[in-house]
């Protein structure tokens, strides 16, 4: 019976060992896989960025938050004086940049600027979901538990279709390159704008707009007693993704927002968002969206007269609102 025992014990043992060493290898979420030079499927952004932010704490003075969508922001290009950092990661909420923040400041990362950018699945998705999404874990301080998790995960397959990869520029400017894909849509504009790809939109279900803004109210109190200038925008949202959510509950956010900090809104009708060649899909805007985004904060003032990006507060919220469901209505 001794003899079995050992002989179980010895079996079970050897698959776990077999099962990390697979995982340690074939790391896609990047937790032991550091080199980002390369195409690569997505990594846990979320926690290999705050692990390189903490272990390079003087390397930047302000960071861009938001979801994946913000990676298609070069912050590189904001000229303002400070070294910025994009720390876009998949589905990025408030919560968890609140979070993110707290540990930075703690670590006496000296962040002077924050730029963030909300989406219409901001005060949807519940942040507690991404506690079991590998590819969402959010960064925990000496958790030891989460590096653990990785290695007894049920093992992936590799990746090898490059049409899935992209170049995550971790250690440089924080965002996602998409060569291959920005390379095949100027090849051929007209299959990219009637692709099947923007035959419908990207919905999110499920409120938390109470939690969300309390969120958001605490992130702005951290930023102002720490001295850090906190820039909220709204994303340019593709206009089939703005009509699939519900109007209603997201004007009801926007609103709300304005009893804690101005924002400029790029969503709603416009130039940008009916146009398909400005989008990878009906969620993710391509990079020189990114550049408008920058242009139009940097490099414009508030109450410019632009058609993207509308300098929103509680002063003109609710004619601003009026007036892009008008737009709506009209199209």
């Amino acid at each position: 019976m001794k003899k079995f025992t050992i002989k179980v014990i010895s079996i079970v043992l050897s698959a776990i060992f077999i099962v990390c060493a697979y995982n340690y290898h074939f790391d896609r979420y990047g937790i032991y896989n550091k080199d980002f030079s390369t195409l690569r499927v997505e990594p846990n952004q979320h926690i290999v960025k705050m692990q390189y932010l903490l272990d390079n704490p003087s390397k930047y003075n302000a960071l861009c938050f938001g979801s994946s969508r913000v990676g298609n922001i070069d912050t590189r290009k904001i000229n303002n004086g400070y070294n910025y950092y994009n720390m876009t990661y998949s589905e990025g909420l408030p919560k968890e940049w609140l979070d993110d923040i707290k540990i930075l400041i703690k670590h006496d990362v000296p962040i002077k600027q924050i730029l963030i950018g909300l989406d219409e699945f901001s005060f949807r998705v519940d942040p507690q979901l991404h506690e079991s999404e590998y590819m969402r874990k959010p960064y925990r301080e000496n958790n030891f538990n989460t590096y653990i998790s990785y290695l007894l995960k049920p093992p992936s397959s590799p990746v090898t279709d490059k049409k899935a990869m992209n170049i995550y520029d971790i250690y440089d400017s924080g965002r996602t390159i998409h060569p291959g894909v920005d390379e095949r849509i100027e090849s051929d504009v007209n299959a990219h704008i009637t692709g099947e790809k923007f035959e419908s939109g990207v919905r999110f279900r499920g409120e938390r707009i109470n939690q969300t803004l309390e969120e958001l109210k605490e992130l702005k109190e951290v930023a102002d007693a720490n001295n850090i200038e906190l820039i909220v925008f709204v994303n340019p949202i593709h206009l089939l993704t703005y009509r699939a959510t519900n109007l209603d509950e997201f004007d009801e956010f926007k609103h709300e927002l304005t009893d804690i900090t101005s924002y400029y809104d790029f969503s709603g009708l416009n130039d940008i968002t009916s146009n398909n060649y400005y989008y990878y899909e009906t969620s993710h805007y391509r990079p020189m969206v990114g550049d408008m985004i920058i242009h139009r904060i940097f490099n414009e003032p508030k109450d410019s007269s632009s058609t993207f990006g509308h300098w929103v507060t509680k002063d003109n919220v609710d004619e601003h609102i009026k007036k892009i469901n008008q737009d709506l209505e009209n199209q």
